[in-house]
């Protein structure tokens, strides 16, 4: 009887490990399925460049690194009138901060461009949040981007993350629930 109660046994400690197994996957996907939403990017959360640039739009305030520390979620953009894919993009940009524009802070930073044609591009697309002019690149140089367009998300003085290039408004949506958590 003790030979033939072994199979047995070894069945049932098989099966318990295989119900066991099972469990814990089961756990770990439920975990990871209704975890709270966060950043499923990871966070730079790197210092933002010292800068301070003329507003665009004559008499608009400048634009400055000491209120982007002093500001919550902000989207900022560089940007240039003579850029194709800004000029596609730059809509996109202006339907997401009419959306959440209360919640998001949007600064666009013209980059080695003239005034008169950044002026008459933002005019065209209707672009309503403020606007730096970068006349010489500096800005962009500070911030280390390697073309335009390129978006921050910044908050608190920090650089959270970035995009290299055009960004749609699907794509705009989803690094601000990300990285903000605002929907």
């Amino acid at each position: 009887m003790g030979q033939r109660g072994w199979p047995r046994r070894k069945g049932v400690k098989i099966a318990l490990a295989i119900v066991a197994v099972a469990a814990i996957t089961a756990s770990l996907i439920a975990a990871l399925t209704f975890s709270s939403p966060g950043p499923t990017i990871p966070l730079l959360n790197l210092p933002v460049p010292q800068f301070d640039v003329h507003g665009l739009t004559p008499g608009q305030a400048a634009v400055s690194s000491a209120a982007l520390r002093r500001g919550g979620a902000t989207v900022v953009n560089f940007w240039g009138s003579w850029c194709p894919p800004c000029t596609e993009e730059m809509p996109a940009l202006q339907a997401v901060h009419r959306q959440l524009g209360a919640q998001v802070r949007f600064v666009g930073i013209d980059e080695d461009d003239t005034r008169p044609a950044a002026l008459g591009f933002i005019h065209q697309v209707g672009v309503t949040y403020e606007s730096g002019f970068d006349a010489d690149g500096a800005v962009g140089a500070a911030f280390e981007i390697q073309g335009t367009p390129t978006t921050y998300f910044v908050s608190h003085g920090k650089m959270l993350d970035f995009h290299e290039g055009r960004l749609t408004q699907a794509q705009l949506l989803t690094y601000i629930r990300q990285i903000f958590g605002i929907t």
